[in-house]
């Protein structure tokens, strides 16, 4: 079994929305070709979300992280609630992790967790440097730091960048 990873943007403007949606489901179908997959997300809104939903519209089954206890109060609309809740549902396995609340050691932990649960780390981003810790510029740095394969769905130029750790 392979498992592909998600991190990425929360806010994706229509045209990388459509990209990453397309790409994601890609690459997922062309490692179906090879193995099963599991898909594994923190399913926040934007790239996770859209993986997560590639994940289950290709067969693979899916894994979510979840940062902090009441993290379903992060998606503010129904339709986002809505949302969440059937991929939670529809997950094969939910990882708890021990944070009571929102925080940036929660973003931080449920990230590292999602790099070293995965053999794969799709990265849905711009290319812009880390503005802290936890975000996805800072989990690539992290995955590359541990010899994870990084794949660089380049949210700008909207082509996929396939490259190794390092």
């Amino acid at each position: 079994m392979q498992r592909l990873g998600i991190v990425g943007h929360r806010v994706l403007d229509p045209e990388a929305r459509e990209f990453v949606a397309v790409a994601c489901s890609t690459l997922i179908a062309d490692a179906q070709r090879e193995t099963k997959v599991a898909g594994v997300s923190a399913l926040a809104e934007g790239a996770d979300t859209l993986f997560a939903e590639a994940a289950l519209s290709s067969g693979a089954t899916l894994e979510v992280v979840r940062p902090y206890d009441g993290y379903e109060d992060e998606f503010t609309t129904v339709s986002q609630r809505r949302r969440y809740r059937a991929l939670v549902e529809a997950a094969g396995r939910e990882t708890h992790l021990p944070f009571s609340t929102r925080s940036t050691p929660a973003y931080e932990a449920a990230m590292r967790r999602v790099t070293h649960d995965c053999d794969v780390l799709v990265a849905a981003w711009d290319g812009t440097p880390p503005r802290g810790t936890g975000g996805t510029a800072d989990t690539i740095r992290y995955a590359r730091s541990i010899g994870r394969r990084v794949i660089h769905l380049d949210v700008r130029e909207c082509v996929i960048v396939r490259g190794a750790a390092g």
